[in-house]
């Protein structure tokens, strides 16, 4: 009988922890601000940078054309450096950056990308995630 007083608690814990799993992705109340920074050049910020980011992934996807395999991309002004990507839930994420740096008549292509851990600690924040490119 007092197996029974045990287990009934035990499996009730259980469907609880593996109902309130959530998986990276939208729906959650969390903000990354990605900033772009060109590490070939001291660090100079790359502004008008596109910034694409993969759910739930510490690697970046396979290359596809126009970068599709990712969920979401979003554009930086061109005199700045960020972007924002809103209603986050705690997770893993892959961001990934392309940008040009150098002159209007002689761009040069930068691109790279960071894994992002966005923490329970964090899920109803902001937090930064600094995007490393090169050349």
């Amino acid at each position: 009988m007092k197996a029974k007083f045990i287990f009934i608690p035990l499996i009730g814990f259980l469907i609880a922890n593996i109902c309130s799993c959530t998986k990276a992705g939208t729906g959650g109340n969390a903000t990354v601000v990605c900033k772009v920074f060109n590490t070939d050049n001291g660090s100079a910020p790359v502004n008008g940078a596109t910034v694409y980011v993969k759910y739930g992934q510490s690697t970046p996807p396979p290359p596809t054309a126009n970068n599709s395999g990712y969920d979401d991309h979003k554009v930086a002004d061109a005199n700045s450096n960020s972007v924002s990507f809103t209603g986050l839930k705690e997770g893993t994420y892959y961001f990934y950056a392309e940008g040009n740096v150098g002159t209007a008549t002689a761009p040069q292509m930068v691109s790279g990308g960071n894994a992002f851990s966005l923490t329970h600690a964090n899920r109803n924040g902001s937090s930064t995630a600094n995007i490393s490119v090169m050349y």
